[in-house]
């Protein structure tokens, strides 16, 4: 029988043991050269690459865009999903989905702006009647005769004292 140096009996002699106290954790090195290990061995067989159709980009916001009404057929959907995809060319948006069963159906839809005041062409201006009007030489004769003629006497303010 082995001396125990530690006092307390379980633990394990000479220090460090891994698995007694749980499972060994390997160094990132070790973790490196096991995911390389397992991408060198040859599968049974190889996975299959899925077929990606191009989708168009969504933007931040989440809108897809498509070119045109014939865009948005070519879309494809999940089934059991229903998509919104907004027209670059026209003001369109198509909702397009799927059945369970994967067969598509869509919707289209037409936008319109709407504001405060209709997009009326409005009426061309309408000709000023210039006869209502008098000309510069008229208006300085009615002012020069006006400022002929004597003003009124002005009242003097009586003052009063309440003294």
């Amino acid at each position: 029988m082995a001396f125990n140096p530690y006092p307390y009996p379980g633990y394990p002699m000479g220090g460090y043991q891994p698995g007694v106290y749980g499972p060994a954790v390997p160094d990132q090195l070790a973790q490196l050269r096991m995911q390389q290990g397992q991408q060198l061995q040859p599968a049974a067989q190889p996975p299959m690459a899925p077929i990606q159709q191009p989708q168009p980009q969504a933007e931040a916001g989440g809108i897809l865009w498509v070119q045109g009404e014939a865009g948005a057929k070519a879309y494809l959907v999940a089934p059991g999903c229903t998509v919104q995809l907004w027209d670059s060319e026209n003001p369109t948006i198509y909702l397009k989905s799927a059945d369970m069963s994967g067969m598509p159906s869509m919707r289209v839809l037409d936008y319109t702006e709407r504001g405060g005041a209709p997009a009326v062409q409005q009426d061309p201006p309408q000709p000023v009647d210039m006869t209502q009007y008098i000309t510069r030489d008229e208006l300085e004769s009615i002012l020069a005769e006006r400022l002929k003629r004597p003003q009124r006497p002005q009242k003097a303010k009586e003052e009063t004292d309440n003294g």
